[in-house]
């Protein structure tokens, strides 16, 4: 099966109350007739006309080549033969689309195909319940996630958030949803380890049930002394986008759970959940809800999903939240298919 044509193009549409986000789409047909889609998000700018650019620039590299000659493939967008100066989200939005026609050509949604270790996996949300002035409203958010069926949430209390604020914050939290539901709290790496320790005891007494990215990502040693002091379990990896940094986080025990984001592609995210399974680590996600679900089932140590609902507007029909848990479809692929006037409508 190979590659006949394919259309990339950038679009932008609402977000939230007053935010607009940005995403580049890919379409990519093949001569059996099957169709695989992706997306990436979080470029903006000239970064956006250099994603277009380059996405084209590879998949003409790759017209010749069995798409599901996966490792093949793989090795050509992320390997050490991998085209040269390719950037991650290129390599992920074609790894995608590539994923999404395999899961079709067979017959399978993409998380059996990967695995099929569960159709149903947890997730939180992940946006709406942020530091505020005064905390306004920051209770009535937290009960709309309930609303909808979630039973976990997460908060990022770090940048610009002064500690006394972002204990209110927690505490406001906890109050609003009771003590069974759990409350994920993301630092973006902005405390240094004394104070990451500091606070870390200071928010005990609201049972995070975890502390992600507490201090720069590329001080190992300062993650590991961190995650060994706390009780509190520790996450991170999102920013991480080689094999190479995920063996060296796992090898050094720095975080005791894993994350990592779509940038790494299908294929990188399941050899990140492998290696982090042999030391017995759980791995999660971040963000790119509709594609790293199927990642995160498809895998025995996959703990819970990030729900963050910047793309939905781009899909038909996404999966059901279900008593804390999402749905997966037993479609083949993805199991997703675009909106074709909200496609054109939003089109940059």
């Amino acid at each position: 099966m190979k590659i006949t044509s394919y259309q990339v193009f950038p679009v932008e549409a609402p977000f939230g109350k007053d935010r607009t986000w940005t995403h580049v789409v890919l379409r990519v047909q093949t001569d059996a007739g099957i169709e695989g889609i992706s997306y990436v998000s979080r470029t903006r700018g000239a970064a956006i006309k250099a994603v277009v650019a380059m996405t084209q620039g590879v998949l003409e590299r790759l017209m010749q080549d069995d798409v599901l000659a996966t490792e093949a493939i793989a090795a050509k967008l992320f390997g050490r033969t991998a085209i040269q100066s390719i950037d991650p989200k290129t390599a992920s939005l074609i790894d995608v689309a590539l994923w999404d026609m395999r899961g079709k050509a067979a017959g399978m949604p993409l998380h059996r195909l990967l695995g099929g270790y569960r159709s149903r996996v947890p997730a939180y949300a992940s946006w709406n319940v942020e530091p505020r002035a005064g905390h306004k409203g920051l209770a009535e958010d937290c009960a709309a996630h309930l609303d909808r069926g979630f039973r976990s949430m997460k908060a990022h209390i770090g940048r610009g958030v002064a500690h006394a604020d972002a204990l209110e914050h927690v505490r406001i939290m906890r109050e609003a949803v009771g003590p069974d539901v759990d409350i994920m709290l993301d630092i973006n790496q902005t405390w240094t380890p004394k104070e990451a320790i500091a606070m870390g005891r200071a928010l005990l007494p609201y049972h995070p049930y975890w502390l992600e990215d507490l201090v720069p990502v590329e001080d190992y040693q300062a993650m590991r002394y961190v995650t060994e002091t706390l009780e509190t379990p520790t996450c991170g990896g999102e920013t991480y986008t080689t094999l190479a940094s995920f063996q060296r986080l796992i090898e050094h025990r720095a975080f005791d759970i894993v994350m990592a984001d779509l940038d790494i592609g299908v294929t990188g995210f399941q050899k990140v959940a492998h290696m982090a399974d042999l030391c017995g680590l759980p791995v999660v996600n971040h963000l790119a809800t509709e594609v790293m679900a199927h990642c995160i089932a498809a895998v025995p140590n996959g703990l819970t999903v990030e729900y963050y609902p910047w793309a939905e507007w781009l899909f038909t029909e996404l999966p059901a939240i279900e008593n804390g848990e999402l749905v997966l479809t037993d479609k083949p692929g993805l199991g997703l298919a675009f909106d074709e006037q909200a496609l054109t409508k939003y089109a940059l």
